[in-house]
This record gives structure tokens, C-alpha cells and sequence, in this order.
């Protein structure tokens, strides 16, 4: 650790503030029970009436400055510190995670998961979800997290938002983005991160996605780079467009659906790697 991200991490030490890292859809989207997935109800229910966010951390005016710019500063120099990005949406966000809870209000799913609260976490995975087809949502899901050795209990509690409800929102944007990686079928790669940051930032509005949307693609390779900007970004942008709020899907009632069914419900477009295209191409060739 240099010398800068010490005196970042000593004075977030200091204040107690450190801690560790980080739809509109009632068109037809129905369970399906073949393979009798339930989601198990540990941490699944968390009806609390007390509008305060119990794990909020009290900080004043100096306080919340010296987050924002240390937290940009760690997350731009390392941007692997979980902890860091996770602070900087937290600081930056209040307006965008107002609009977000909005319209989650104006929609039914939405209002009920801002009234149940349900938590994605590995004890509120379904029983069974390691025995789901990979052609399923779930089971893609199952596979690209163990794949990448993720967890979805890794994800950092919400605790610099004192409301209840937005801190909900910032905590359901966070365990949802597995999900839009495998939506899209996007790596979790640095390249990959940048894309899924454009297409986050065009459907949250949370200012840290503009941020790493930004500044990102300083830190790739060229030919990442030519693919990010040629390729990846118009995609972004197009998908993001053509999709329902994301933010007002119950991913959980959706784990046995098949993959590409589940797209087309929310007329998400994957993204097609290049790699992948002349692979096909070339095999086309040679049969």
C-alpha cells in the first residue's frame, strides 16, 4: 500500500467510517415450477416500520468530504477496493437513488420489494439451485458465480444512507448486478466492468457508474479499448434503452426460466463478444 492510500485508509480508520469491501414487468413474466425452486426465507423477509437505516454510521460535513474524494481516490487507483467504490456510491448518490426509488414506487414489483426487502444472499439461495440446468436464469447464475469464485454475501452493507428505503435501493443495486452480468453475458474483467458501468449509469443514473464510465477505458488495453468504444458502449446504450427498469424485477421468482426466455421478457439484448462472432464465422467456413 503507497503512501497515499495509507493515509487515506488511517484517516477513514480514524472516524470509524472504514469497513470492510464491498419494470414494468407484469407482461407475462410467471414462475415456473418444474424444478420446484423456492427461494428459502432466511434474510428474505425484512419488514422493519423504523425508517432509519439501523446500520447507518453518523458523519458530519468534514466527514462525508474527506469519503467522497479518498474514496475516489483509492477506487480510480485500485479499483478492485470494493469497499472504496461502495462508498463512493453512497456519497454521491442521493439524488439518483431518490429518482430510483420513485420508480419503484410508481410500479408493483418495485413497491413490493421496497415493502419485503428481500436480501440476495447465499442462505436465500433456492435448495436446489446448484441442480439447475445452465440454460436456466438460475443455474447460469449458480455457474458464473462459482465460476469467477464470487459470493453474493461479499456485497458491502449499505451504511452511510440514514433512510430506510434508499439504503435498500443502493443495497438491491448492488446484489443485482451479478444478475445484469449474466443477463448480458458480459465478463467481469475490467474491459467488461467499464460496459456494464455505461449500461448501469443509463439505467440508475448513480453518479460513480458515469465516473468509472469515464475514466475506465483510460485503463485498457488498446485493442479493449477499440471493442469497448466501437462495440461494447453502443450496446450499453442500446440495451439499456430497450429494456424495462431493471430495478423492478424480482429476480428471485424468475430462477428457473430459461435464459434467453427470460431476455426476451425483459427485452434485454445480450452482447455479443467479437471474439466470439469470428469464432463462429470461422467454424461457418470450415464445415
Amino acid at each position: 500500500m503507497n503512501s497515499s492510500s495509507n493515509i487515506i485508509y488511517k484517516s477513514f480508520k480514524n472516524s470509524k467510517i472504514f469497513f470492510k469491501k464491498e419494470c414494468i414487468i407484469n407482461n407475462g413474466l410467471k414462475l415456473n415450477k418444474k424444478y420446484f425452486t423456492t427461494t428459502t426465507k432466511e434474510n428474505n423477509n425484512n419488514n422493519n416500520n423504523n425508517k432509519n437505516n439501523p446500520k447507518f454510521i453518523e458523519n458530519n460535513l468534514f466527514q462525508k468530504g474527506l469519503l467522497t474524494i479518498g474514496s475516489a481516490f483509492v477506487a480510480f487507483i485500485n479499483p478492485g477496493r470494493g469497499d472504496m467504490v461502495a462508498t463512493l456510491g453512497e456519497m454521491t448518490g442521493g439524488c439518483a437513488i431518490k429518482s430510483m426509488k420513485q420508480k419503484m414506487m410508481l410500479d408493483p414489483i418495485g413497491r413490493q420489494l421496497l415493502k419485503e426487502k428481500p436480501r440476495i444472499k447465499e442462505s436465500t439461495y433456492p435448495l436446489n439451485i446448484h441442480l439447475l440446468p445452465s440454460t436456466t436464469f438460475g443455474g447460469a447464475y449458480y455457474r458464473w458465480m462459482k465460476e469467477h469464485g464470487y459470493s453474493p454475501d461479499e456485497r458491502t452493507e449499505v451504511r452511510l444512507i440514514q433512510d430506510e428505503d434508499d439504503a435498500y435501493v443502493m443495497q438491491r443495486y448492488r446484489e443485482v448486478h451479478d444478475f445484469w452480468h449474466v443477463l448480458a453475458g458480459v465478463r467481469p474483467d475490467f474491459q467488461g466492468e467499464v460496459a456494464i458501468k455505461w449500461f448501469e449509469f443509463l439505467q440508475t443514473g448513480l453518479p460513480m457508474n458515469a465516473i468509472g464510465s469515464i475514466i475506465g477505458p483510460l485503463r485498457c488495453s488498446w485493442n479493449e479499448r477499440n471493442e469497448l468504444i466501437n462495440h461494447m458502449i453502443p450496446w450499453a446504450i442500446k440495451s439499456s434503452k430497450s429494456c424495462v427498469y431493471l430495478m423492478n424485477v424480482k429476480y428471485e421468482d424468475h430462477w428457473e426460466d430459461d435464459l434467453n426466455e427470460f431476455r426476451a421478457k425483459l427485452n434485454f439484448i445480450p452482447y455479443k463478444y467479437l471474439s466470439d462472432i469470428n469464432q463462429n464465422k470461422t467454424t461457418t467456413i470450415n464445415m
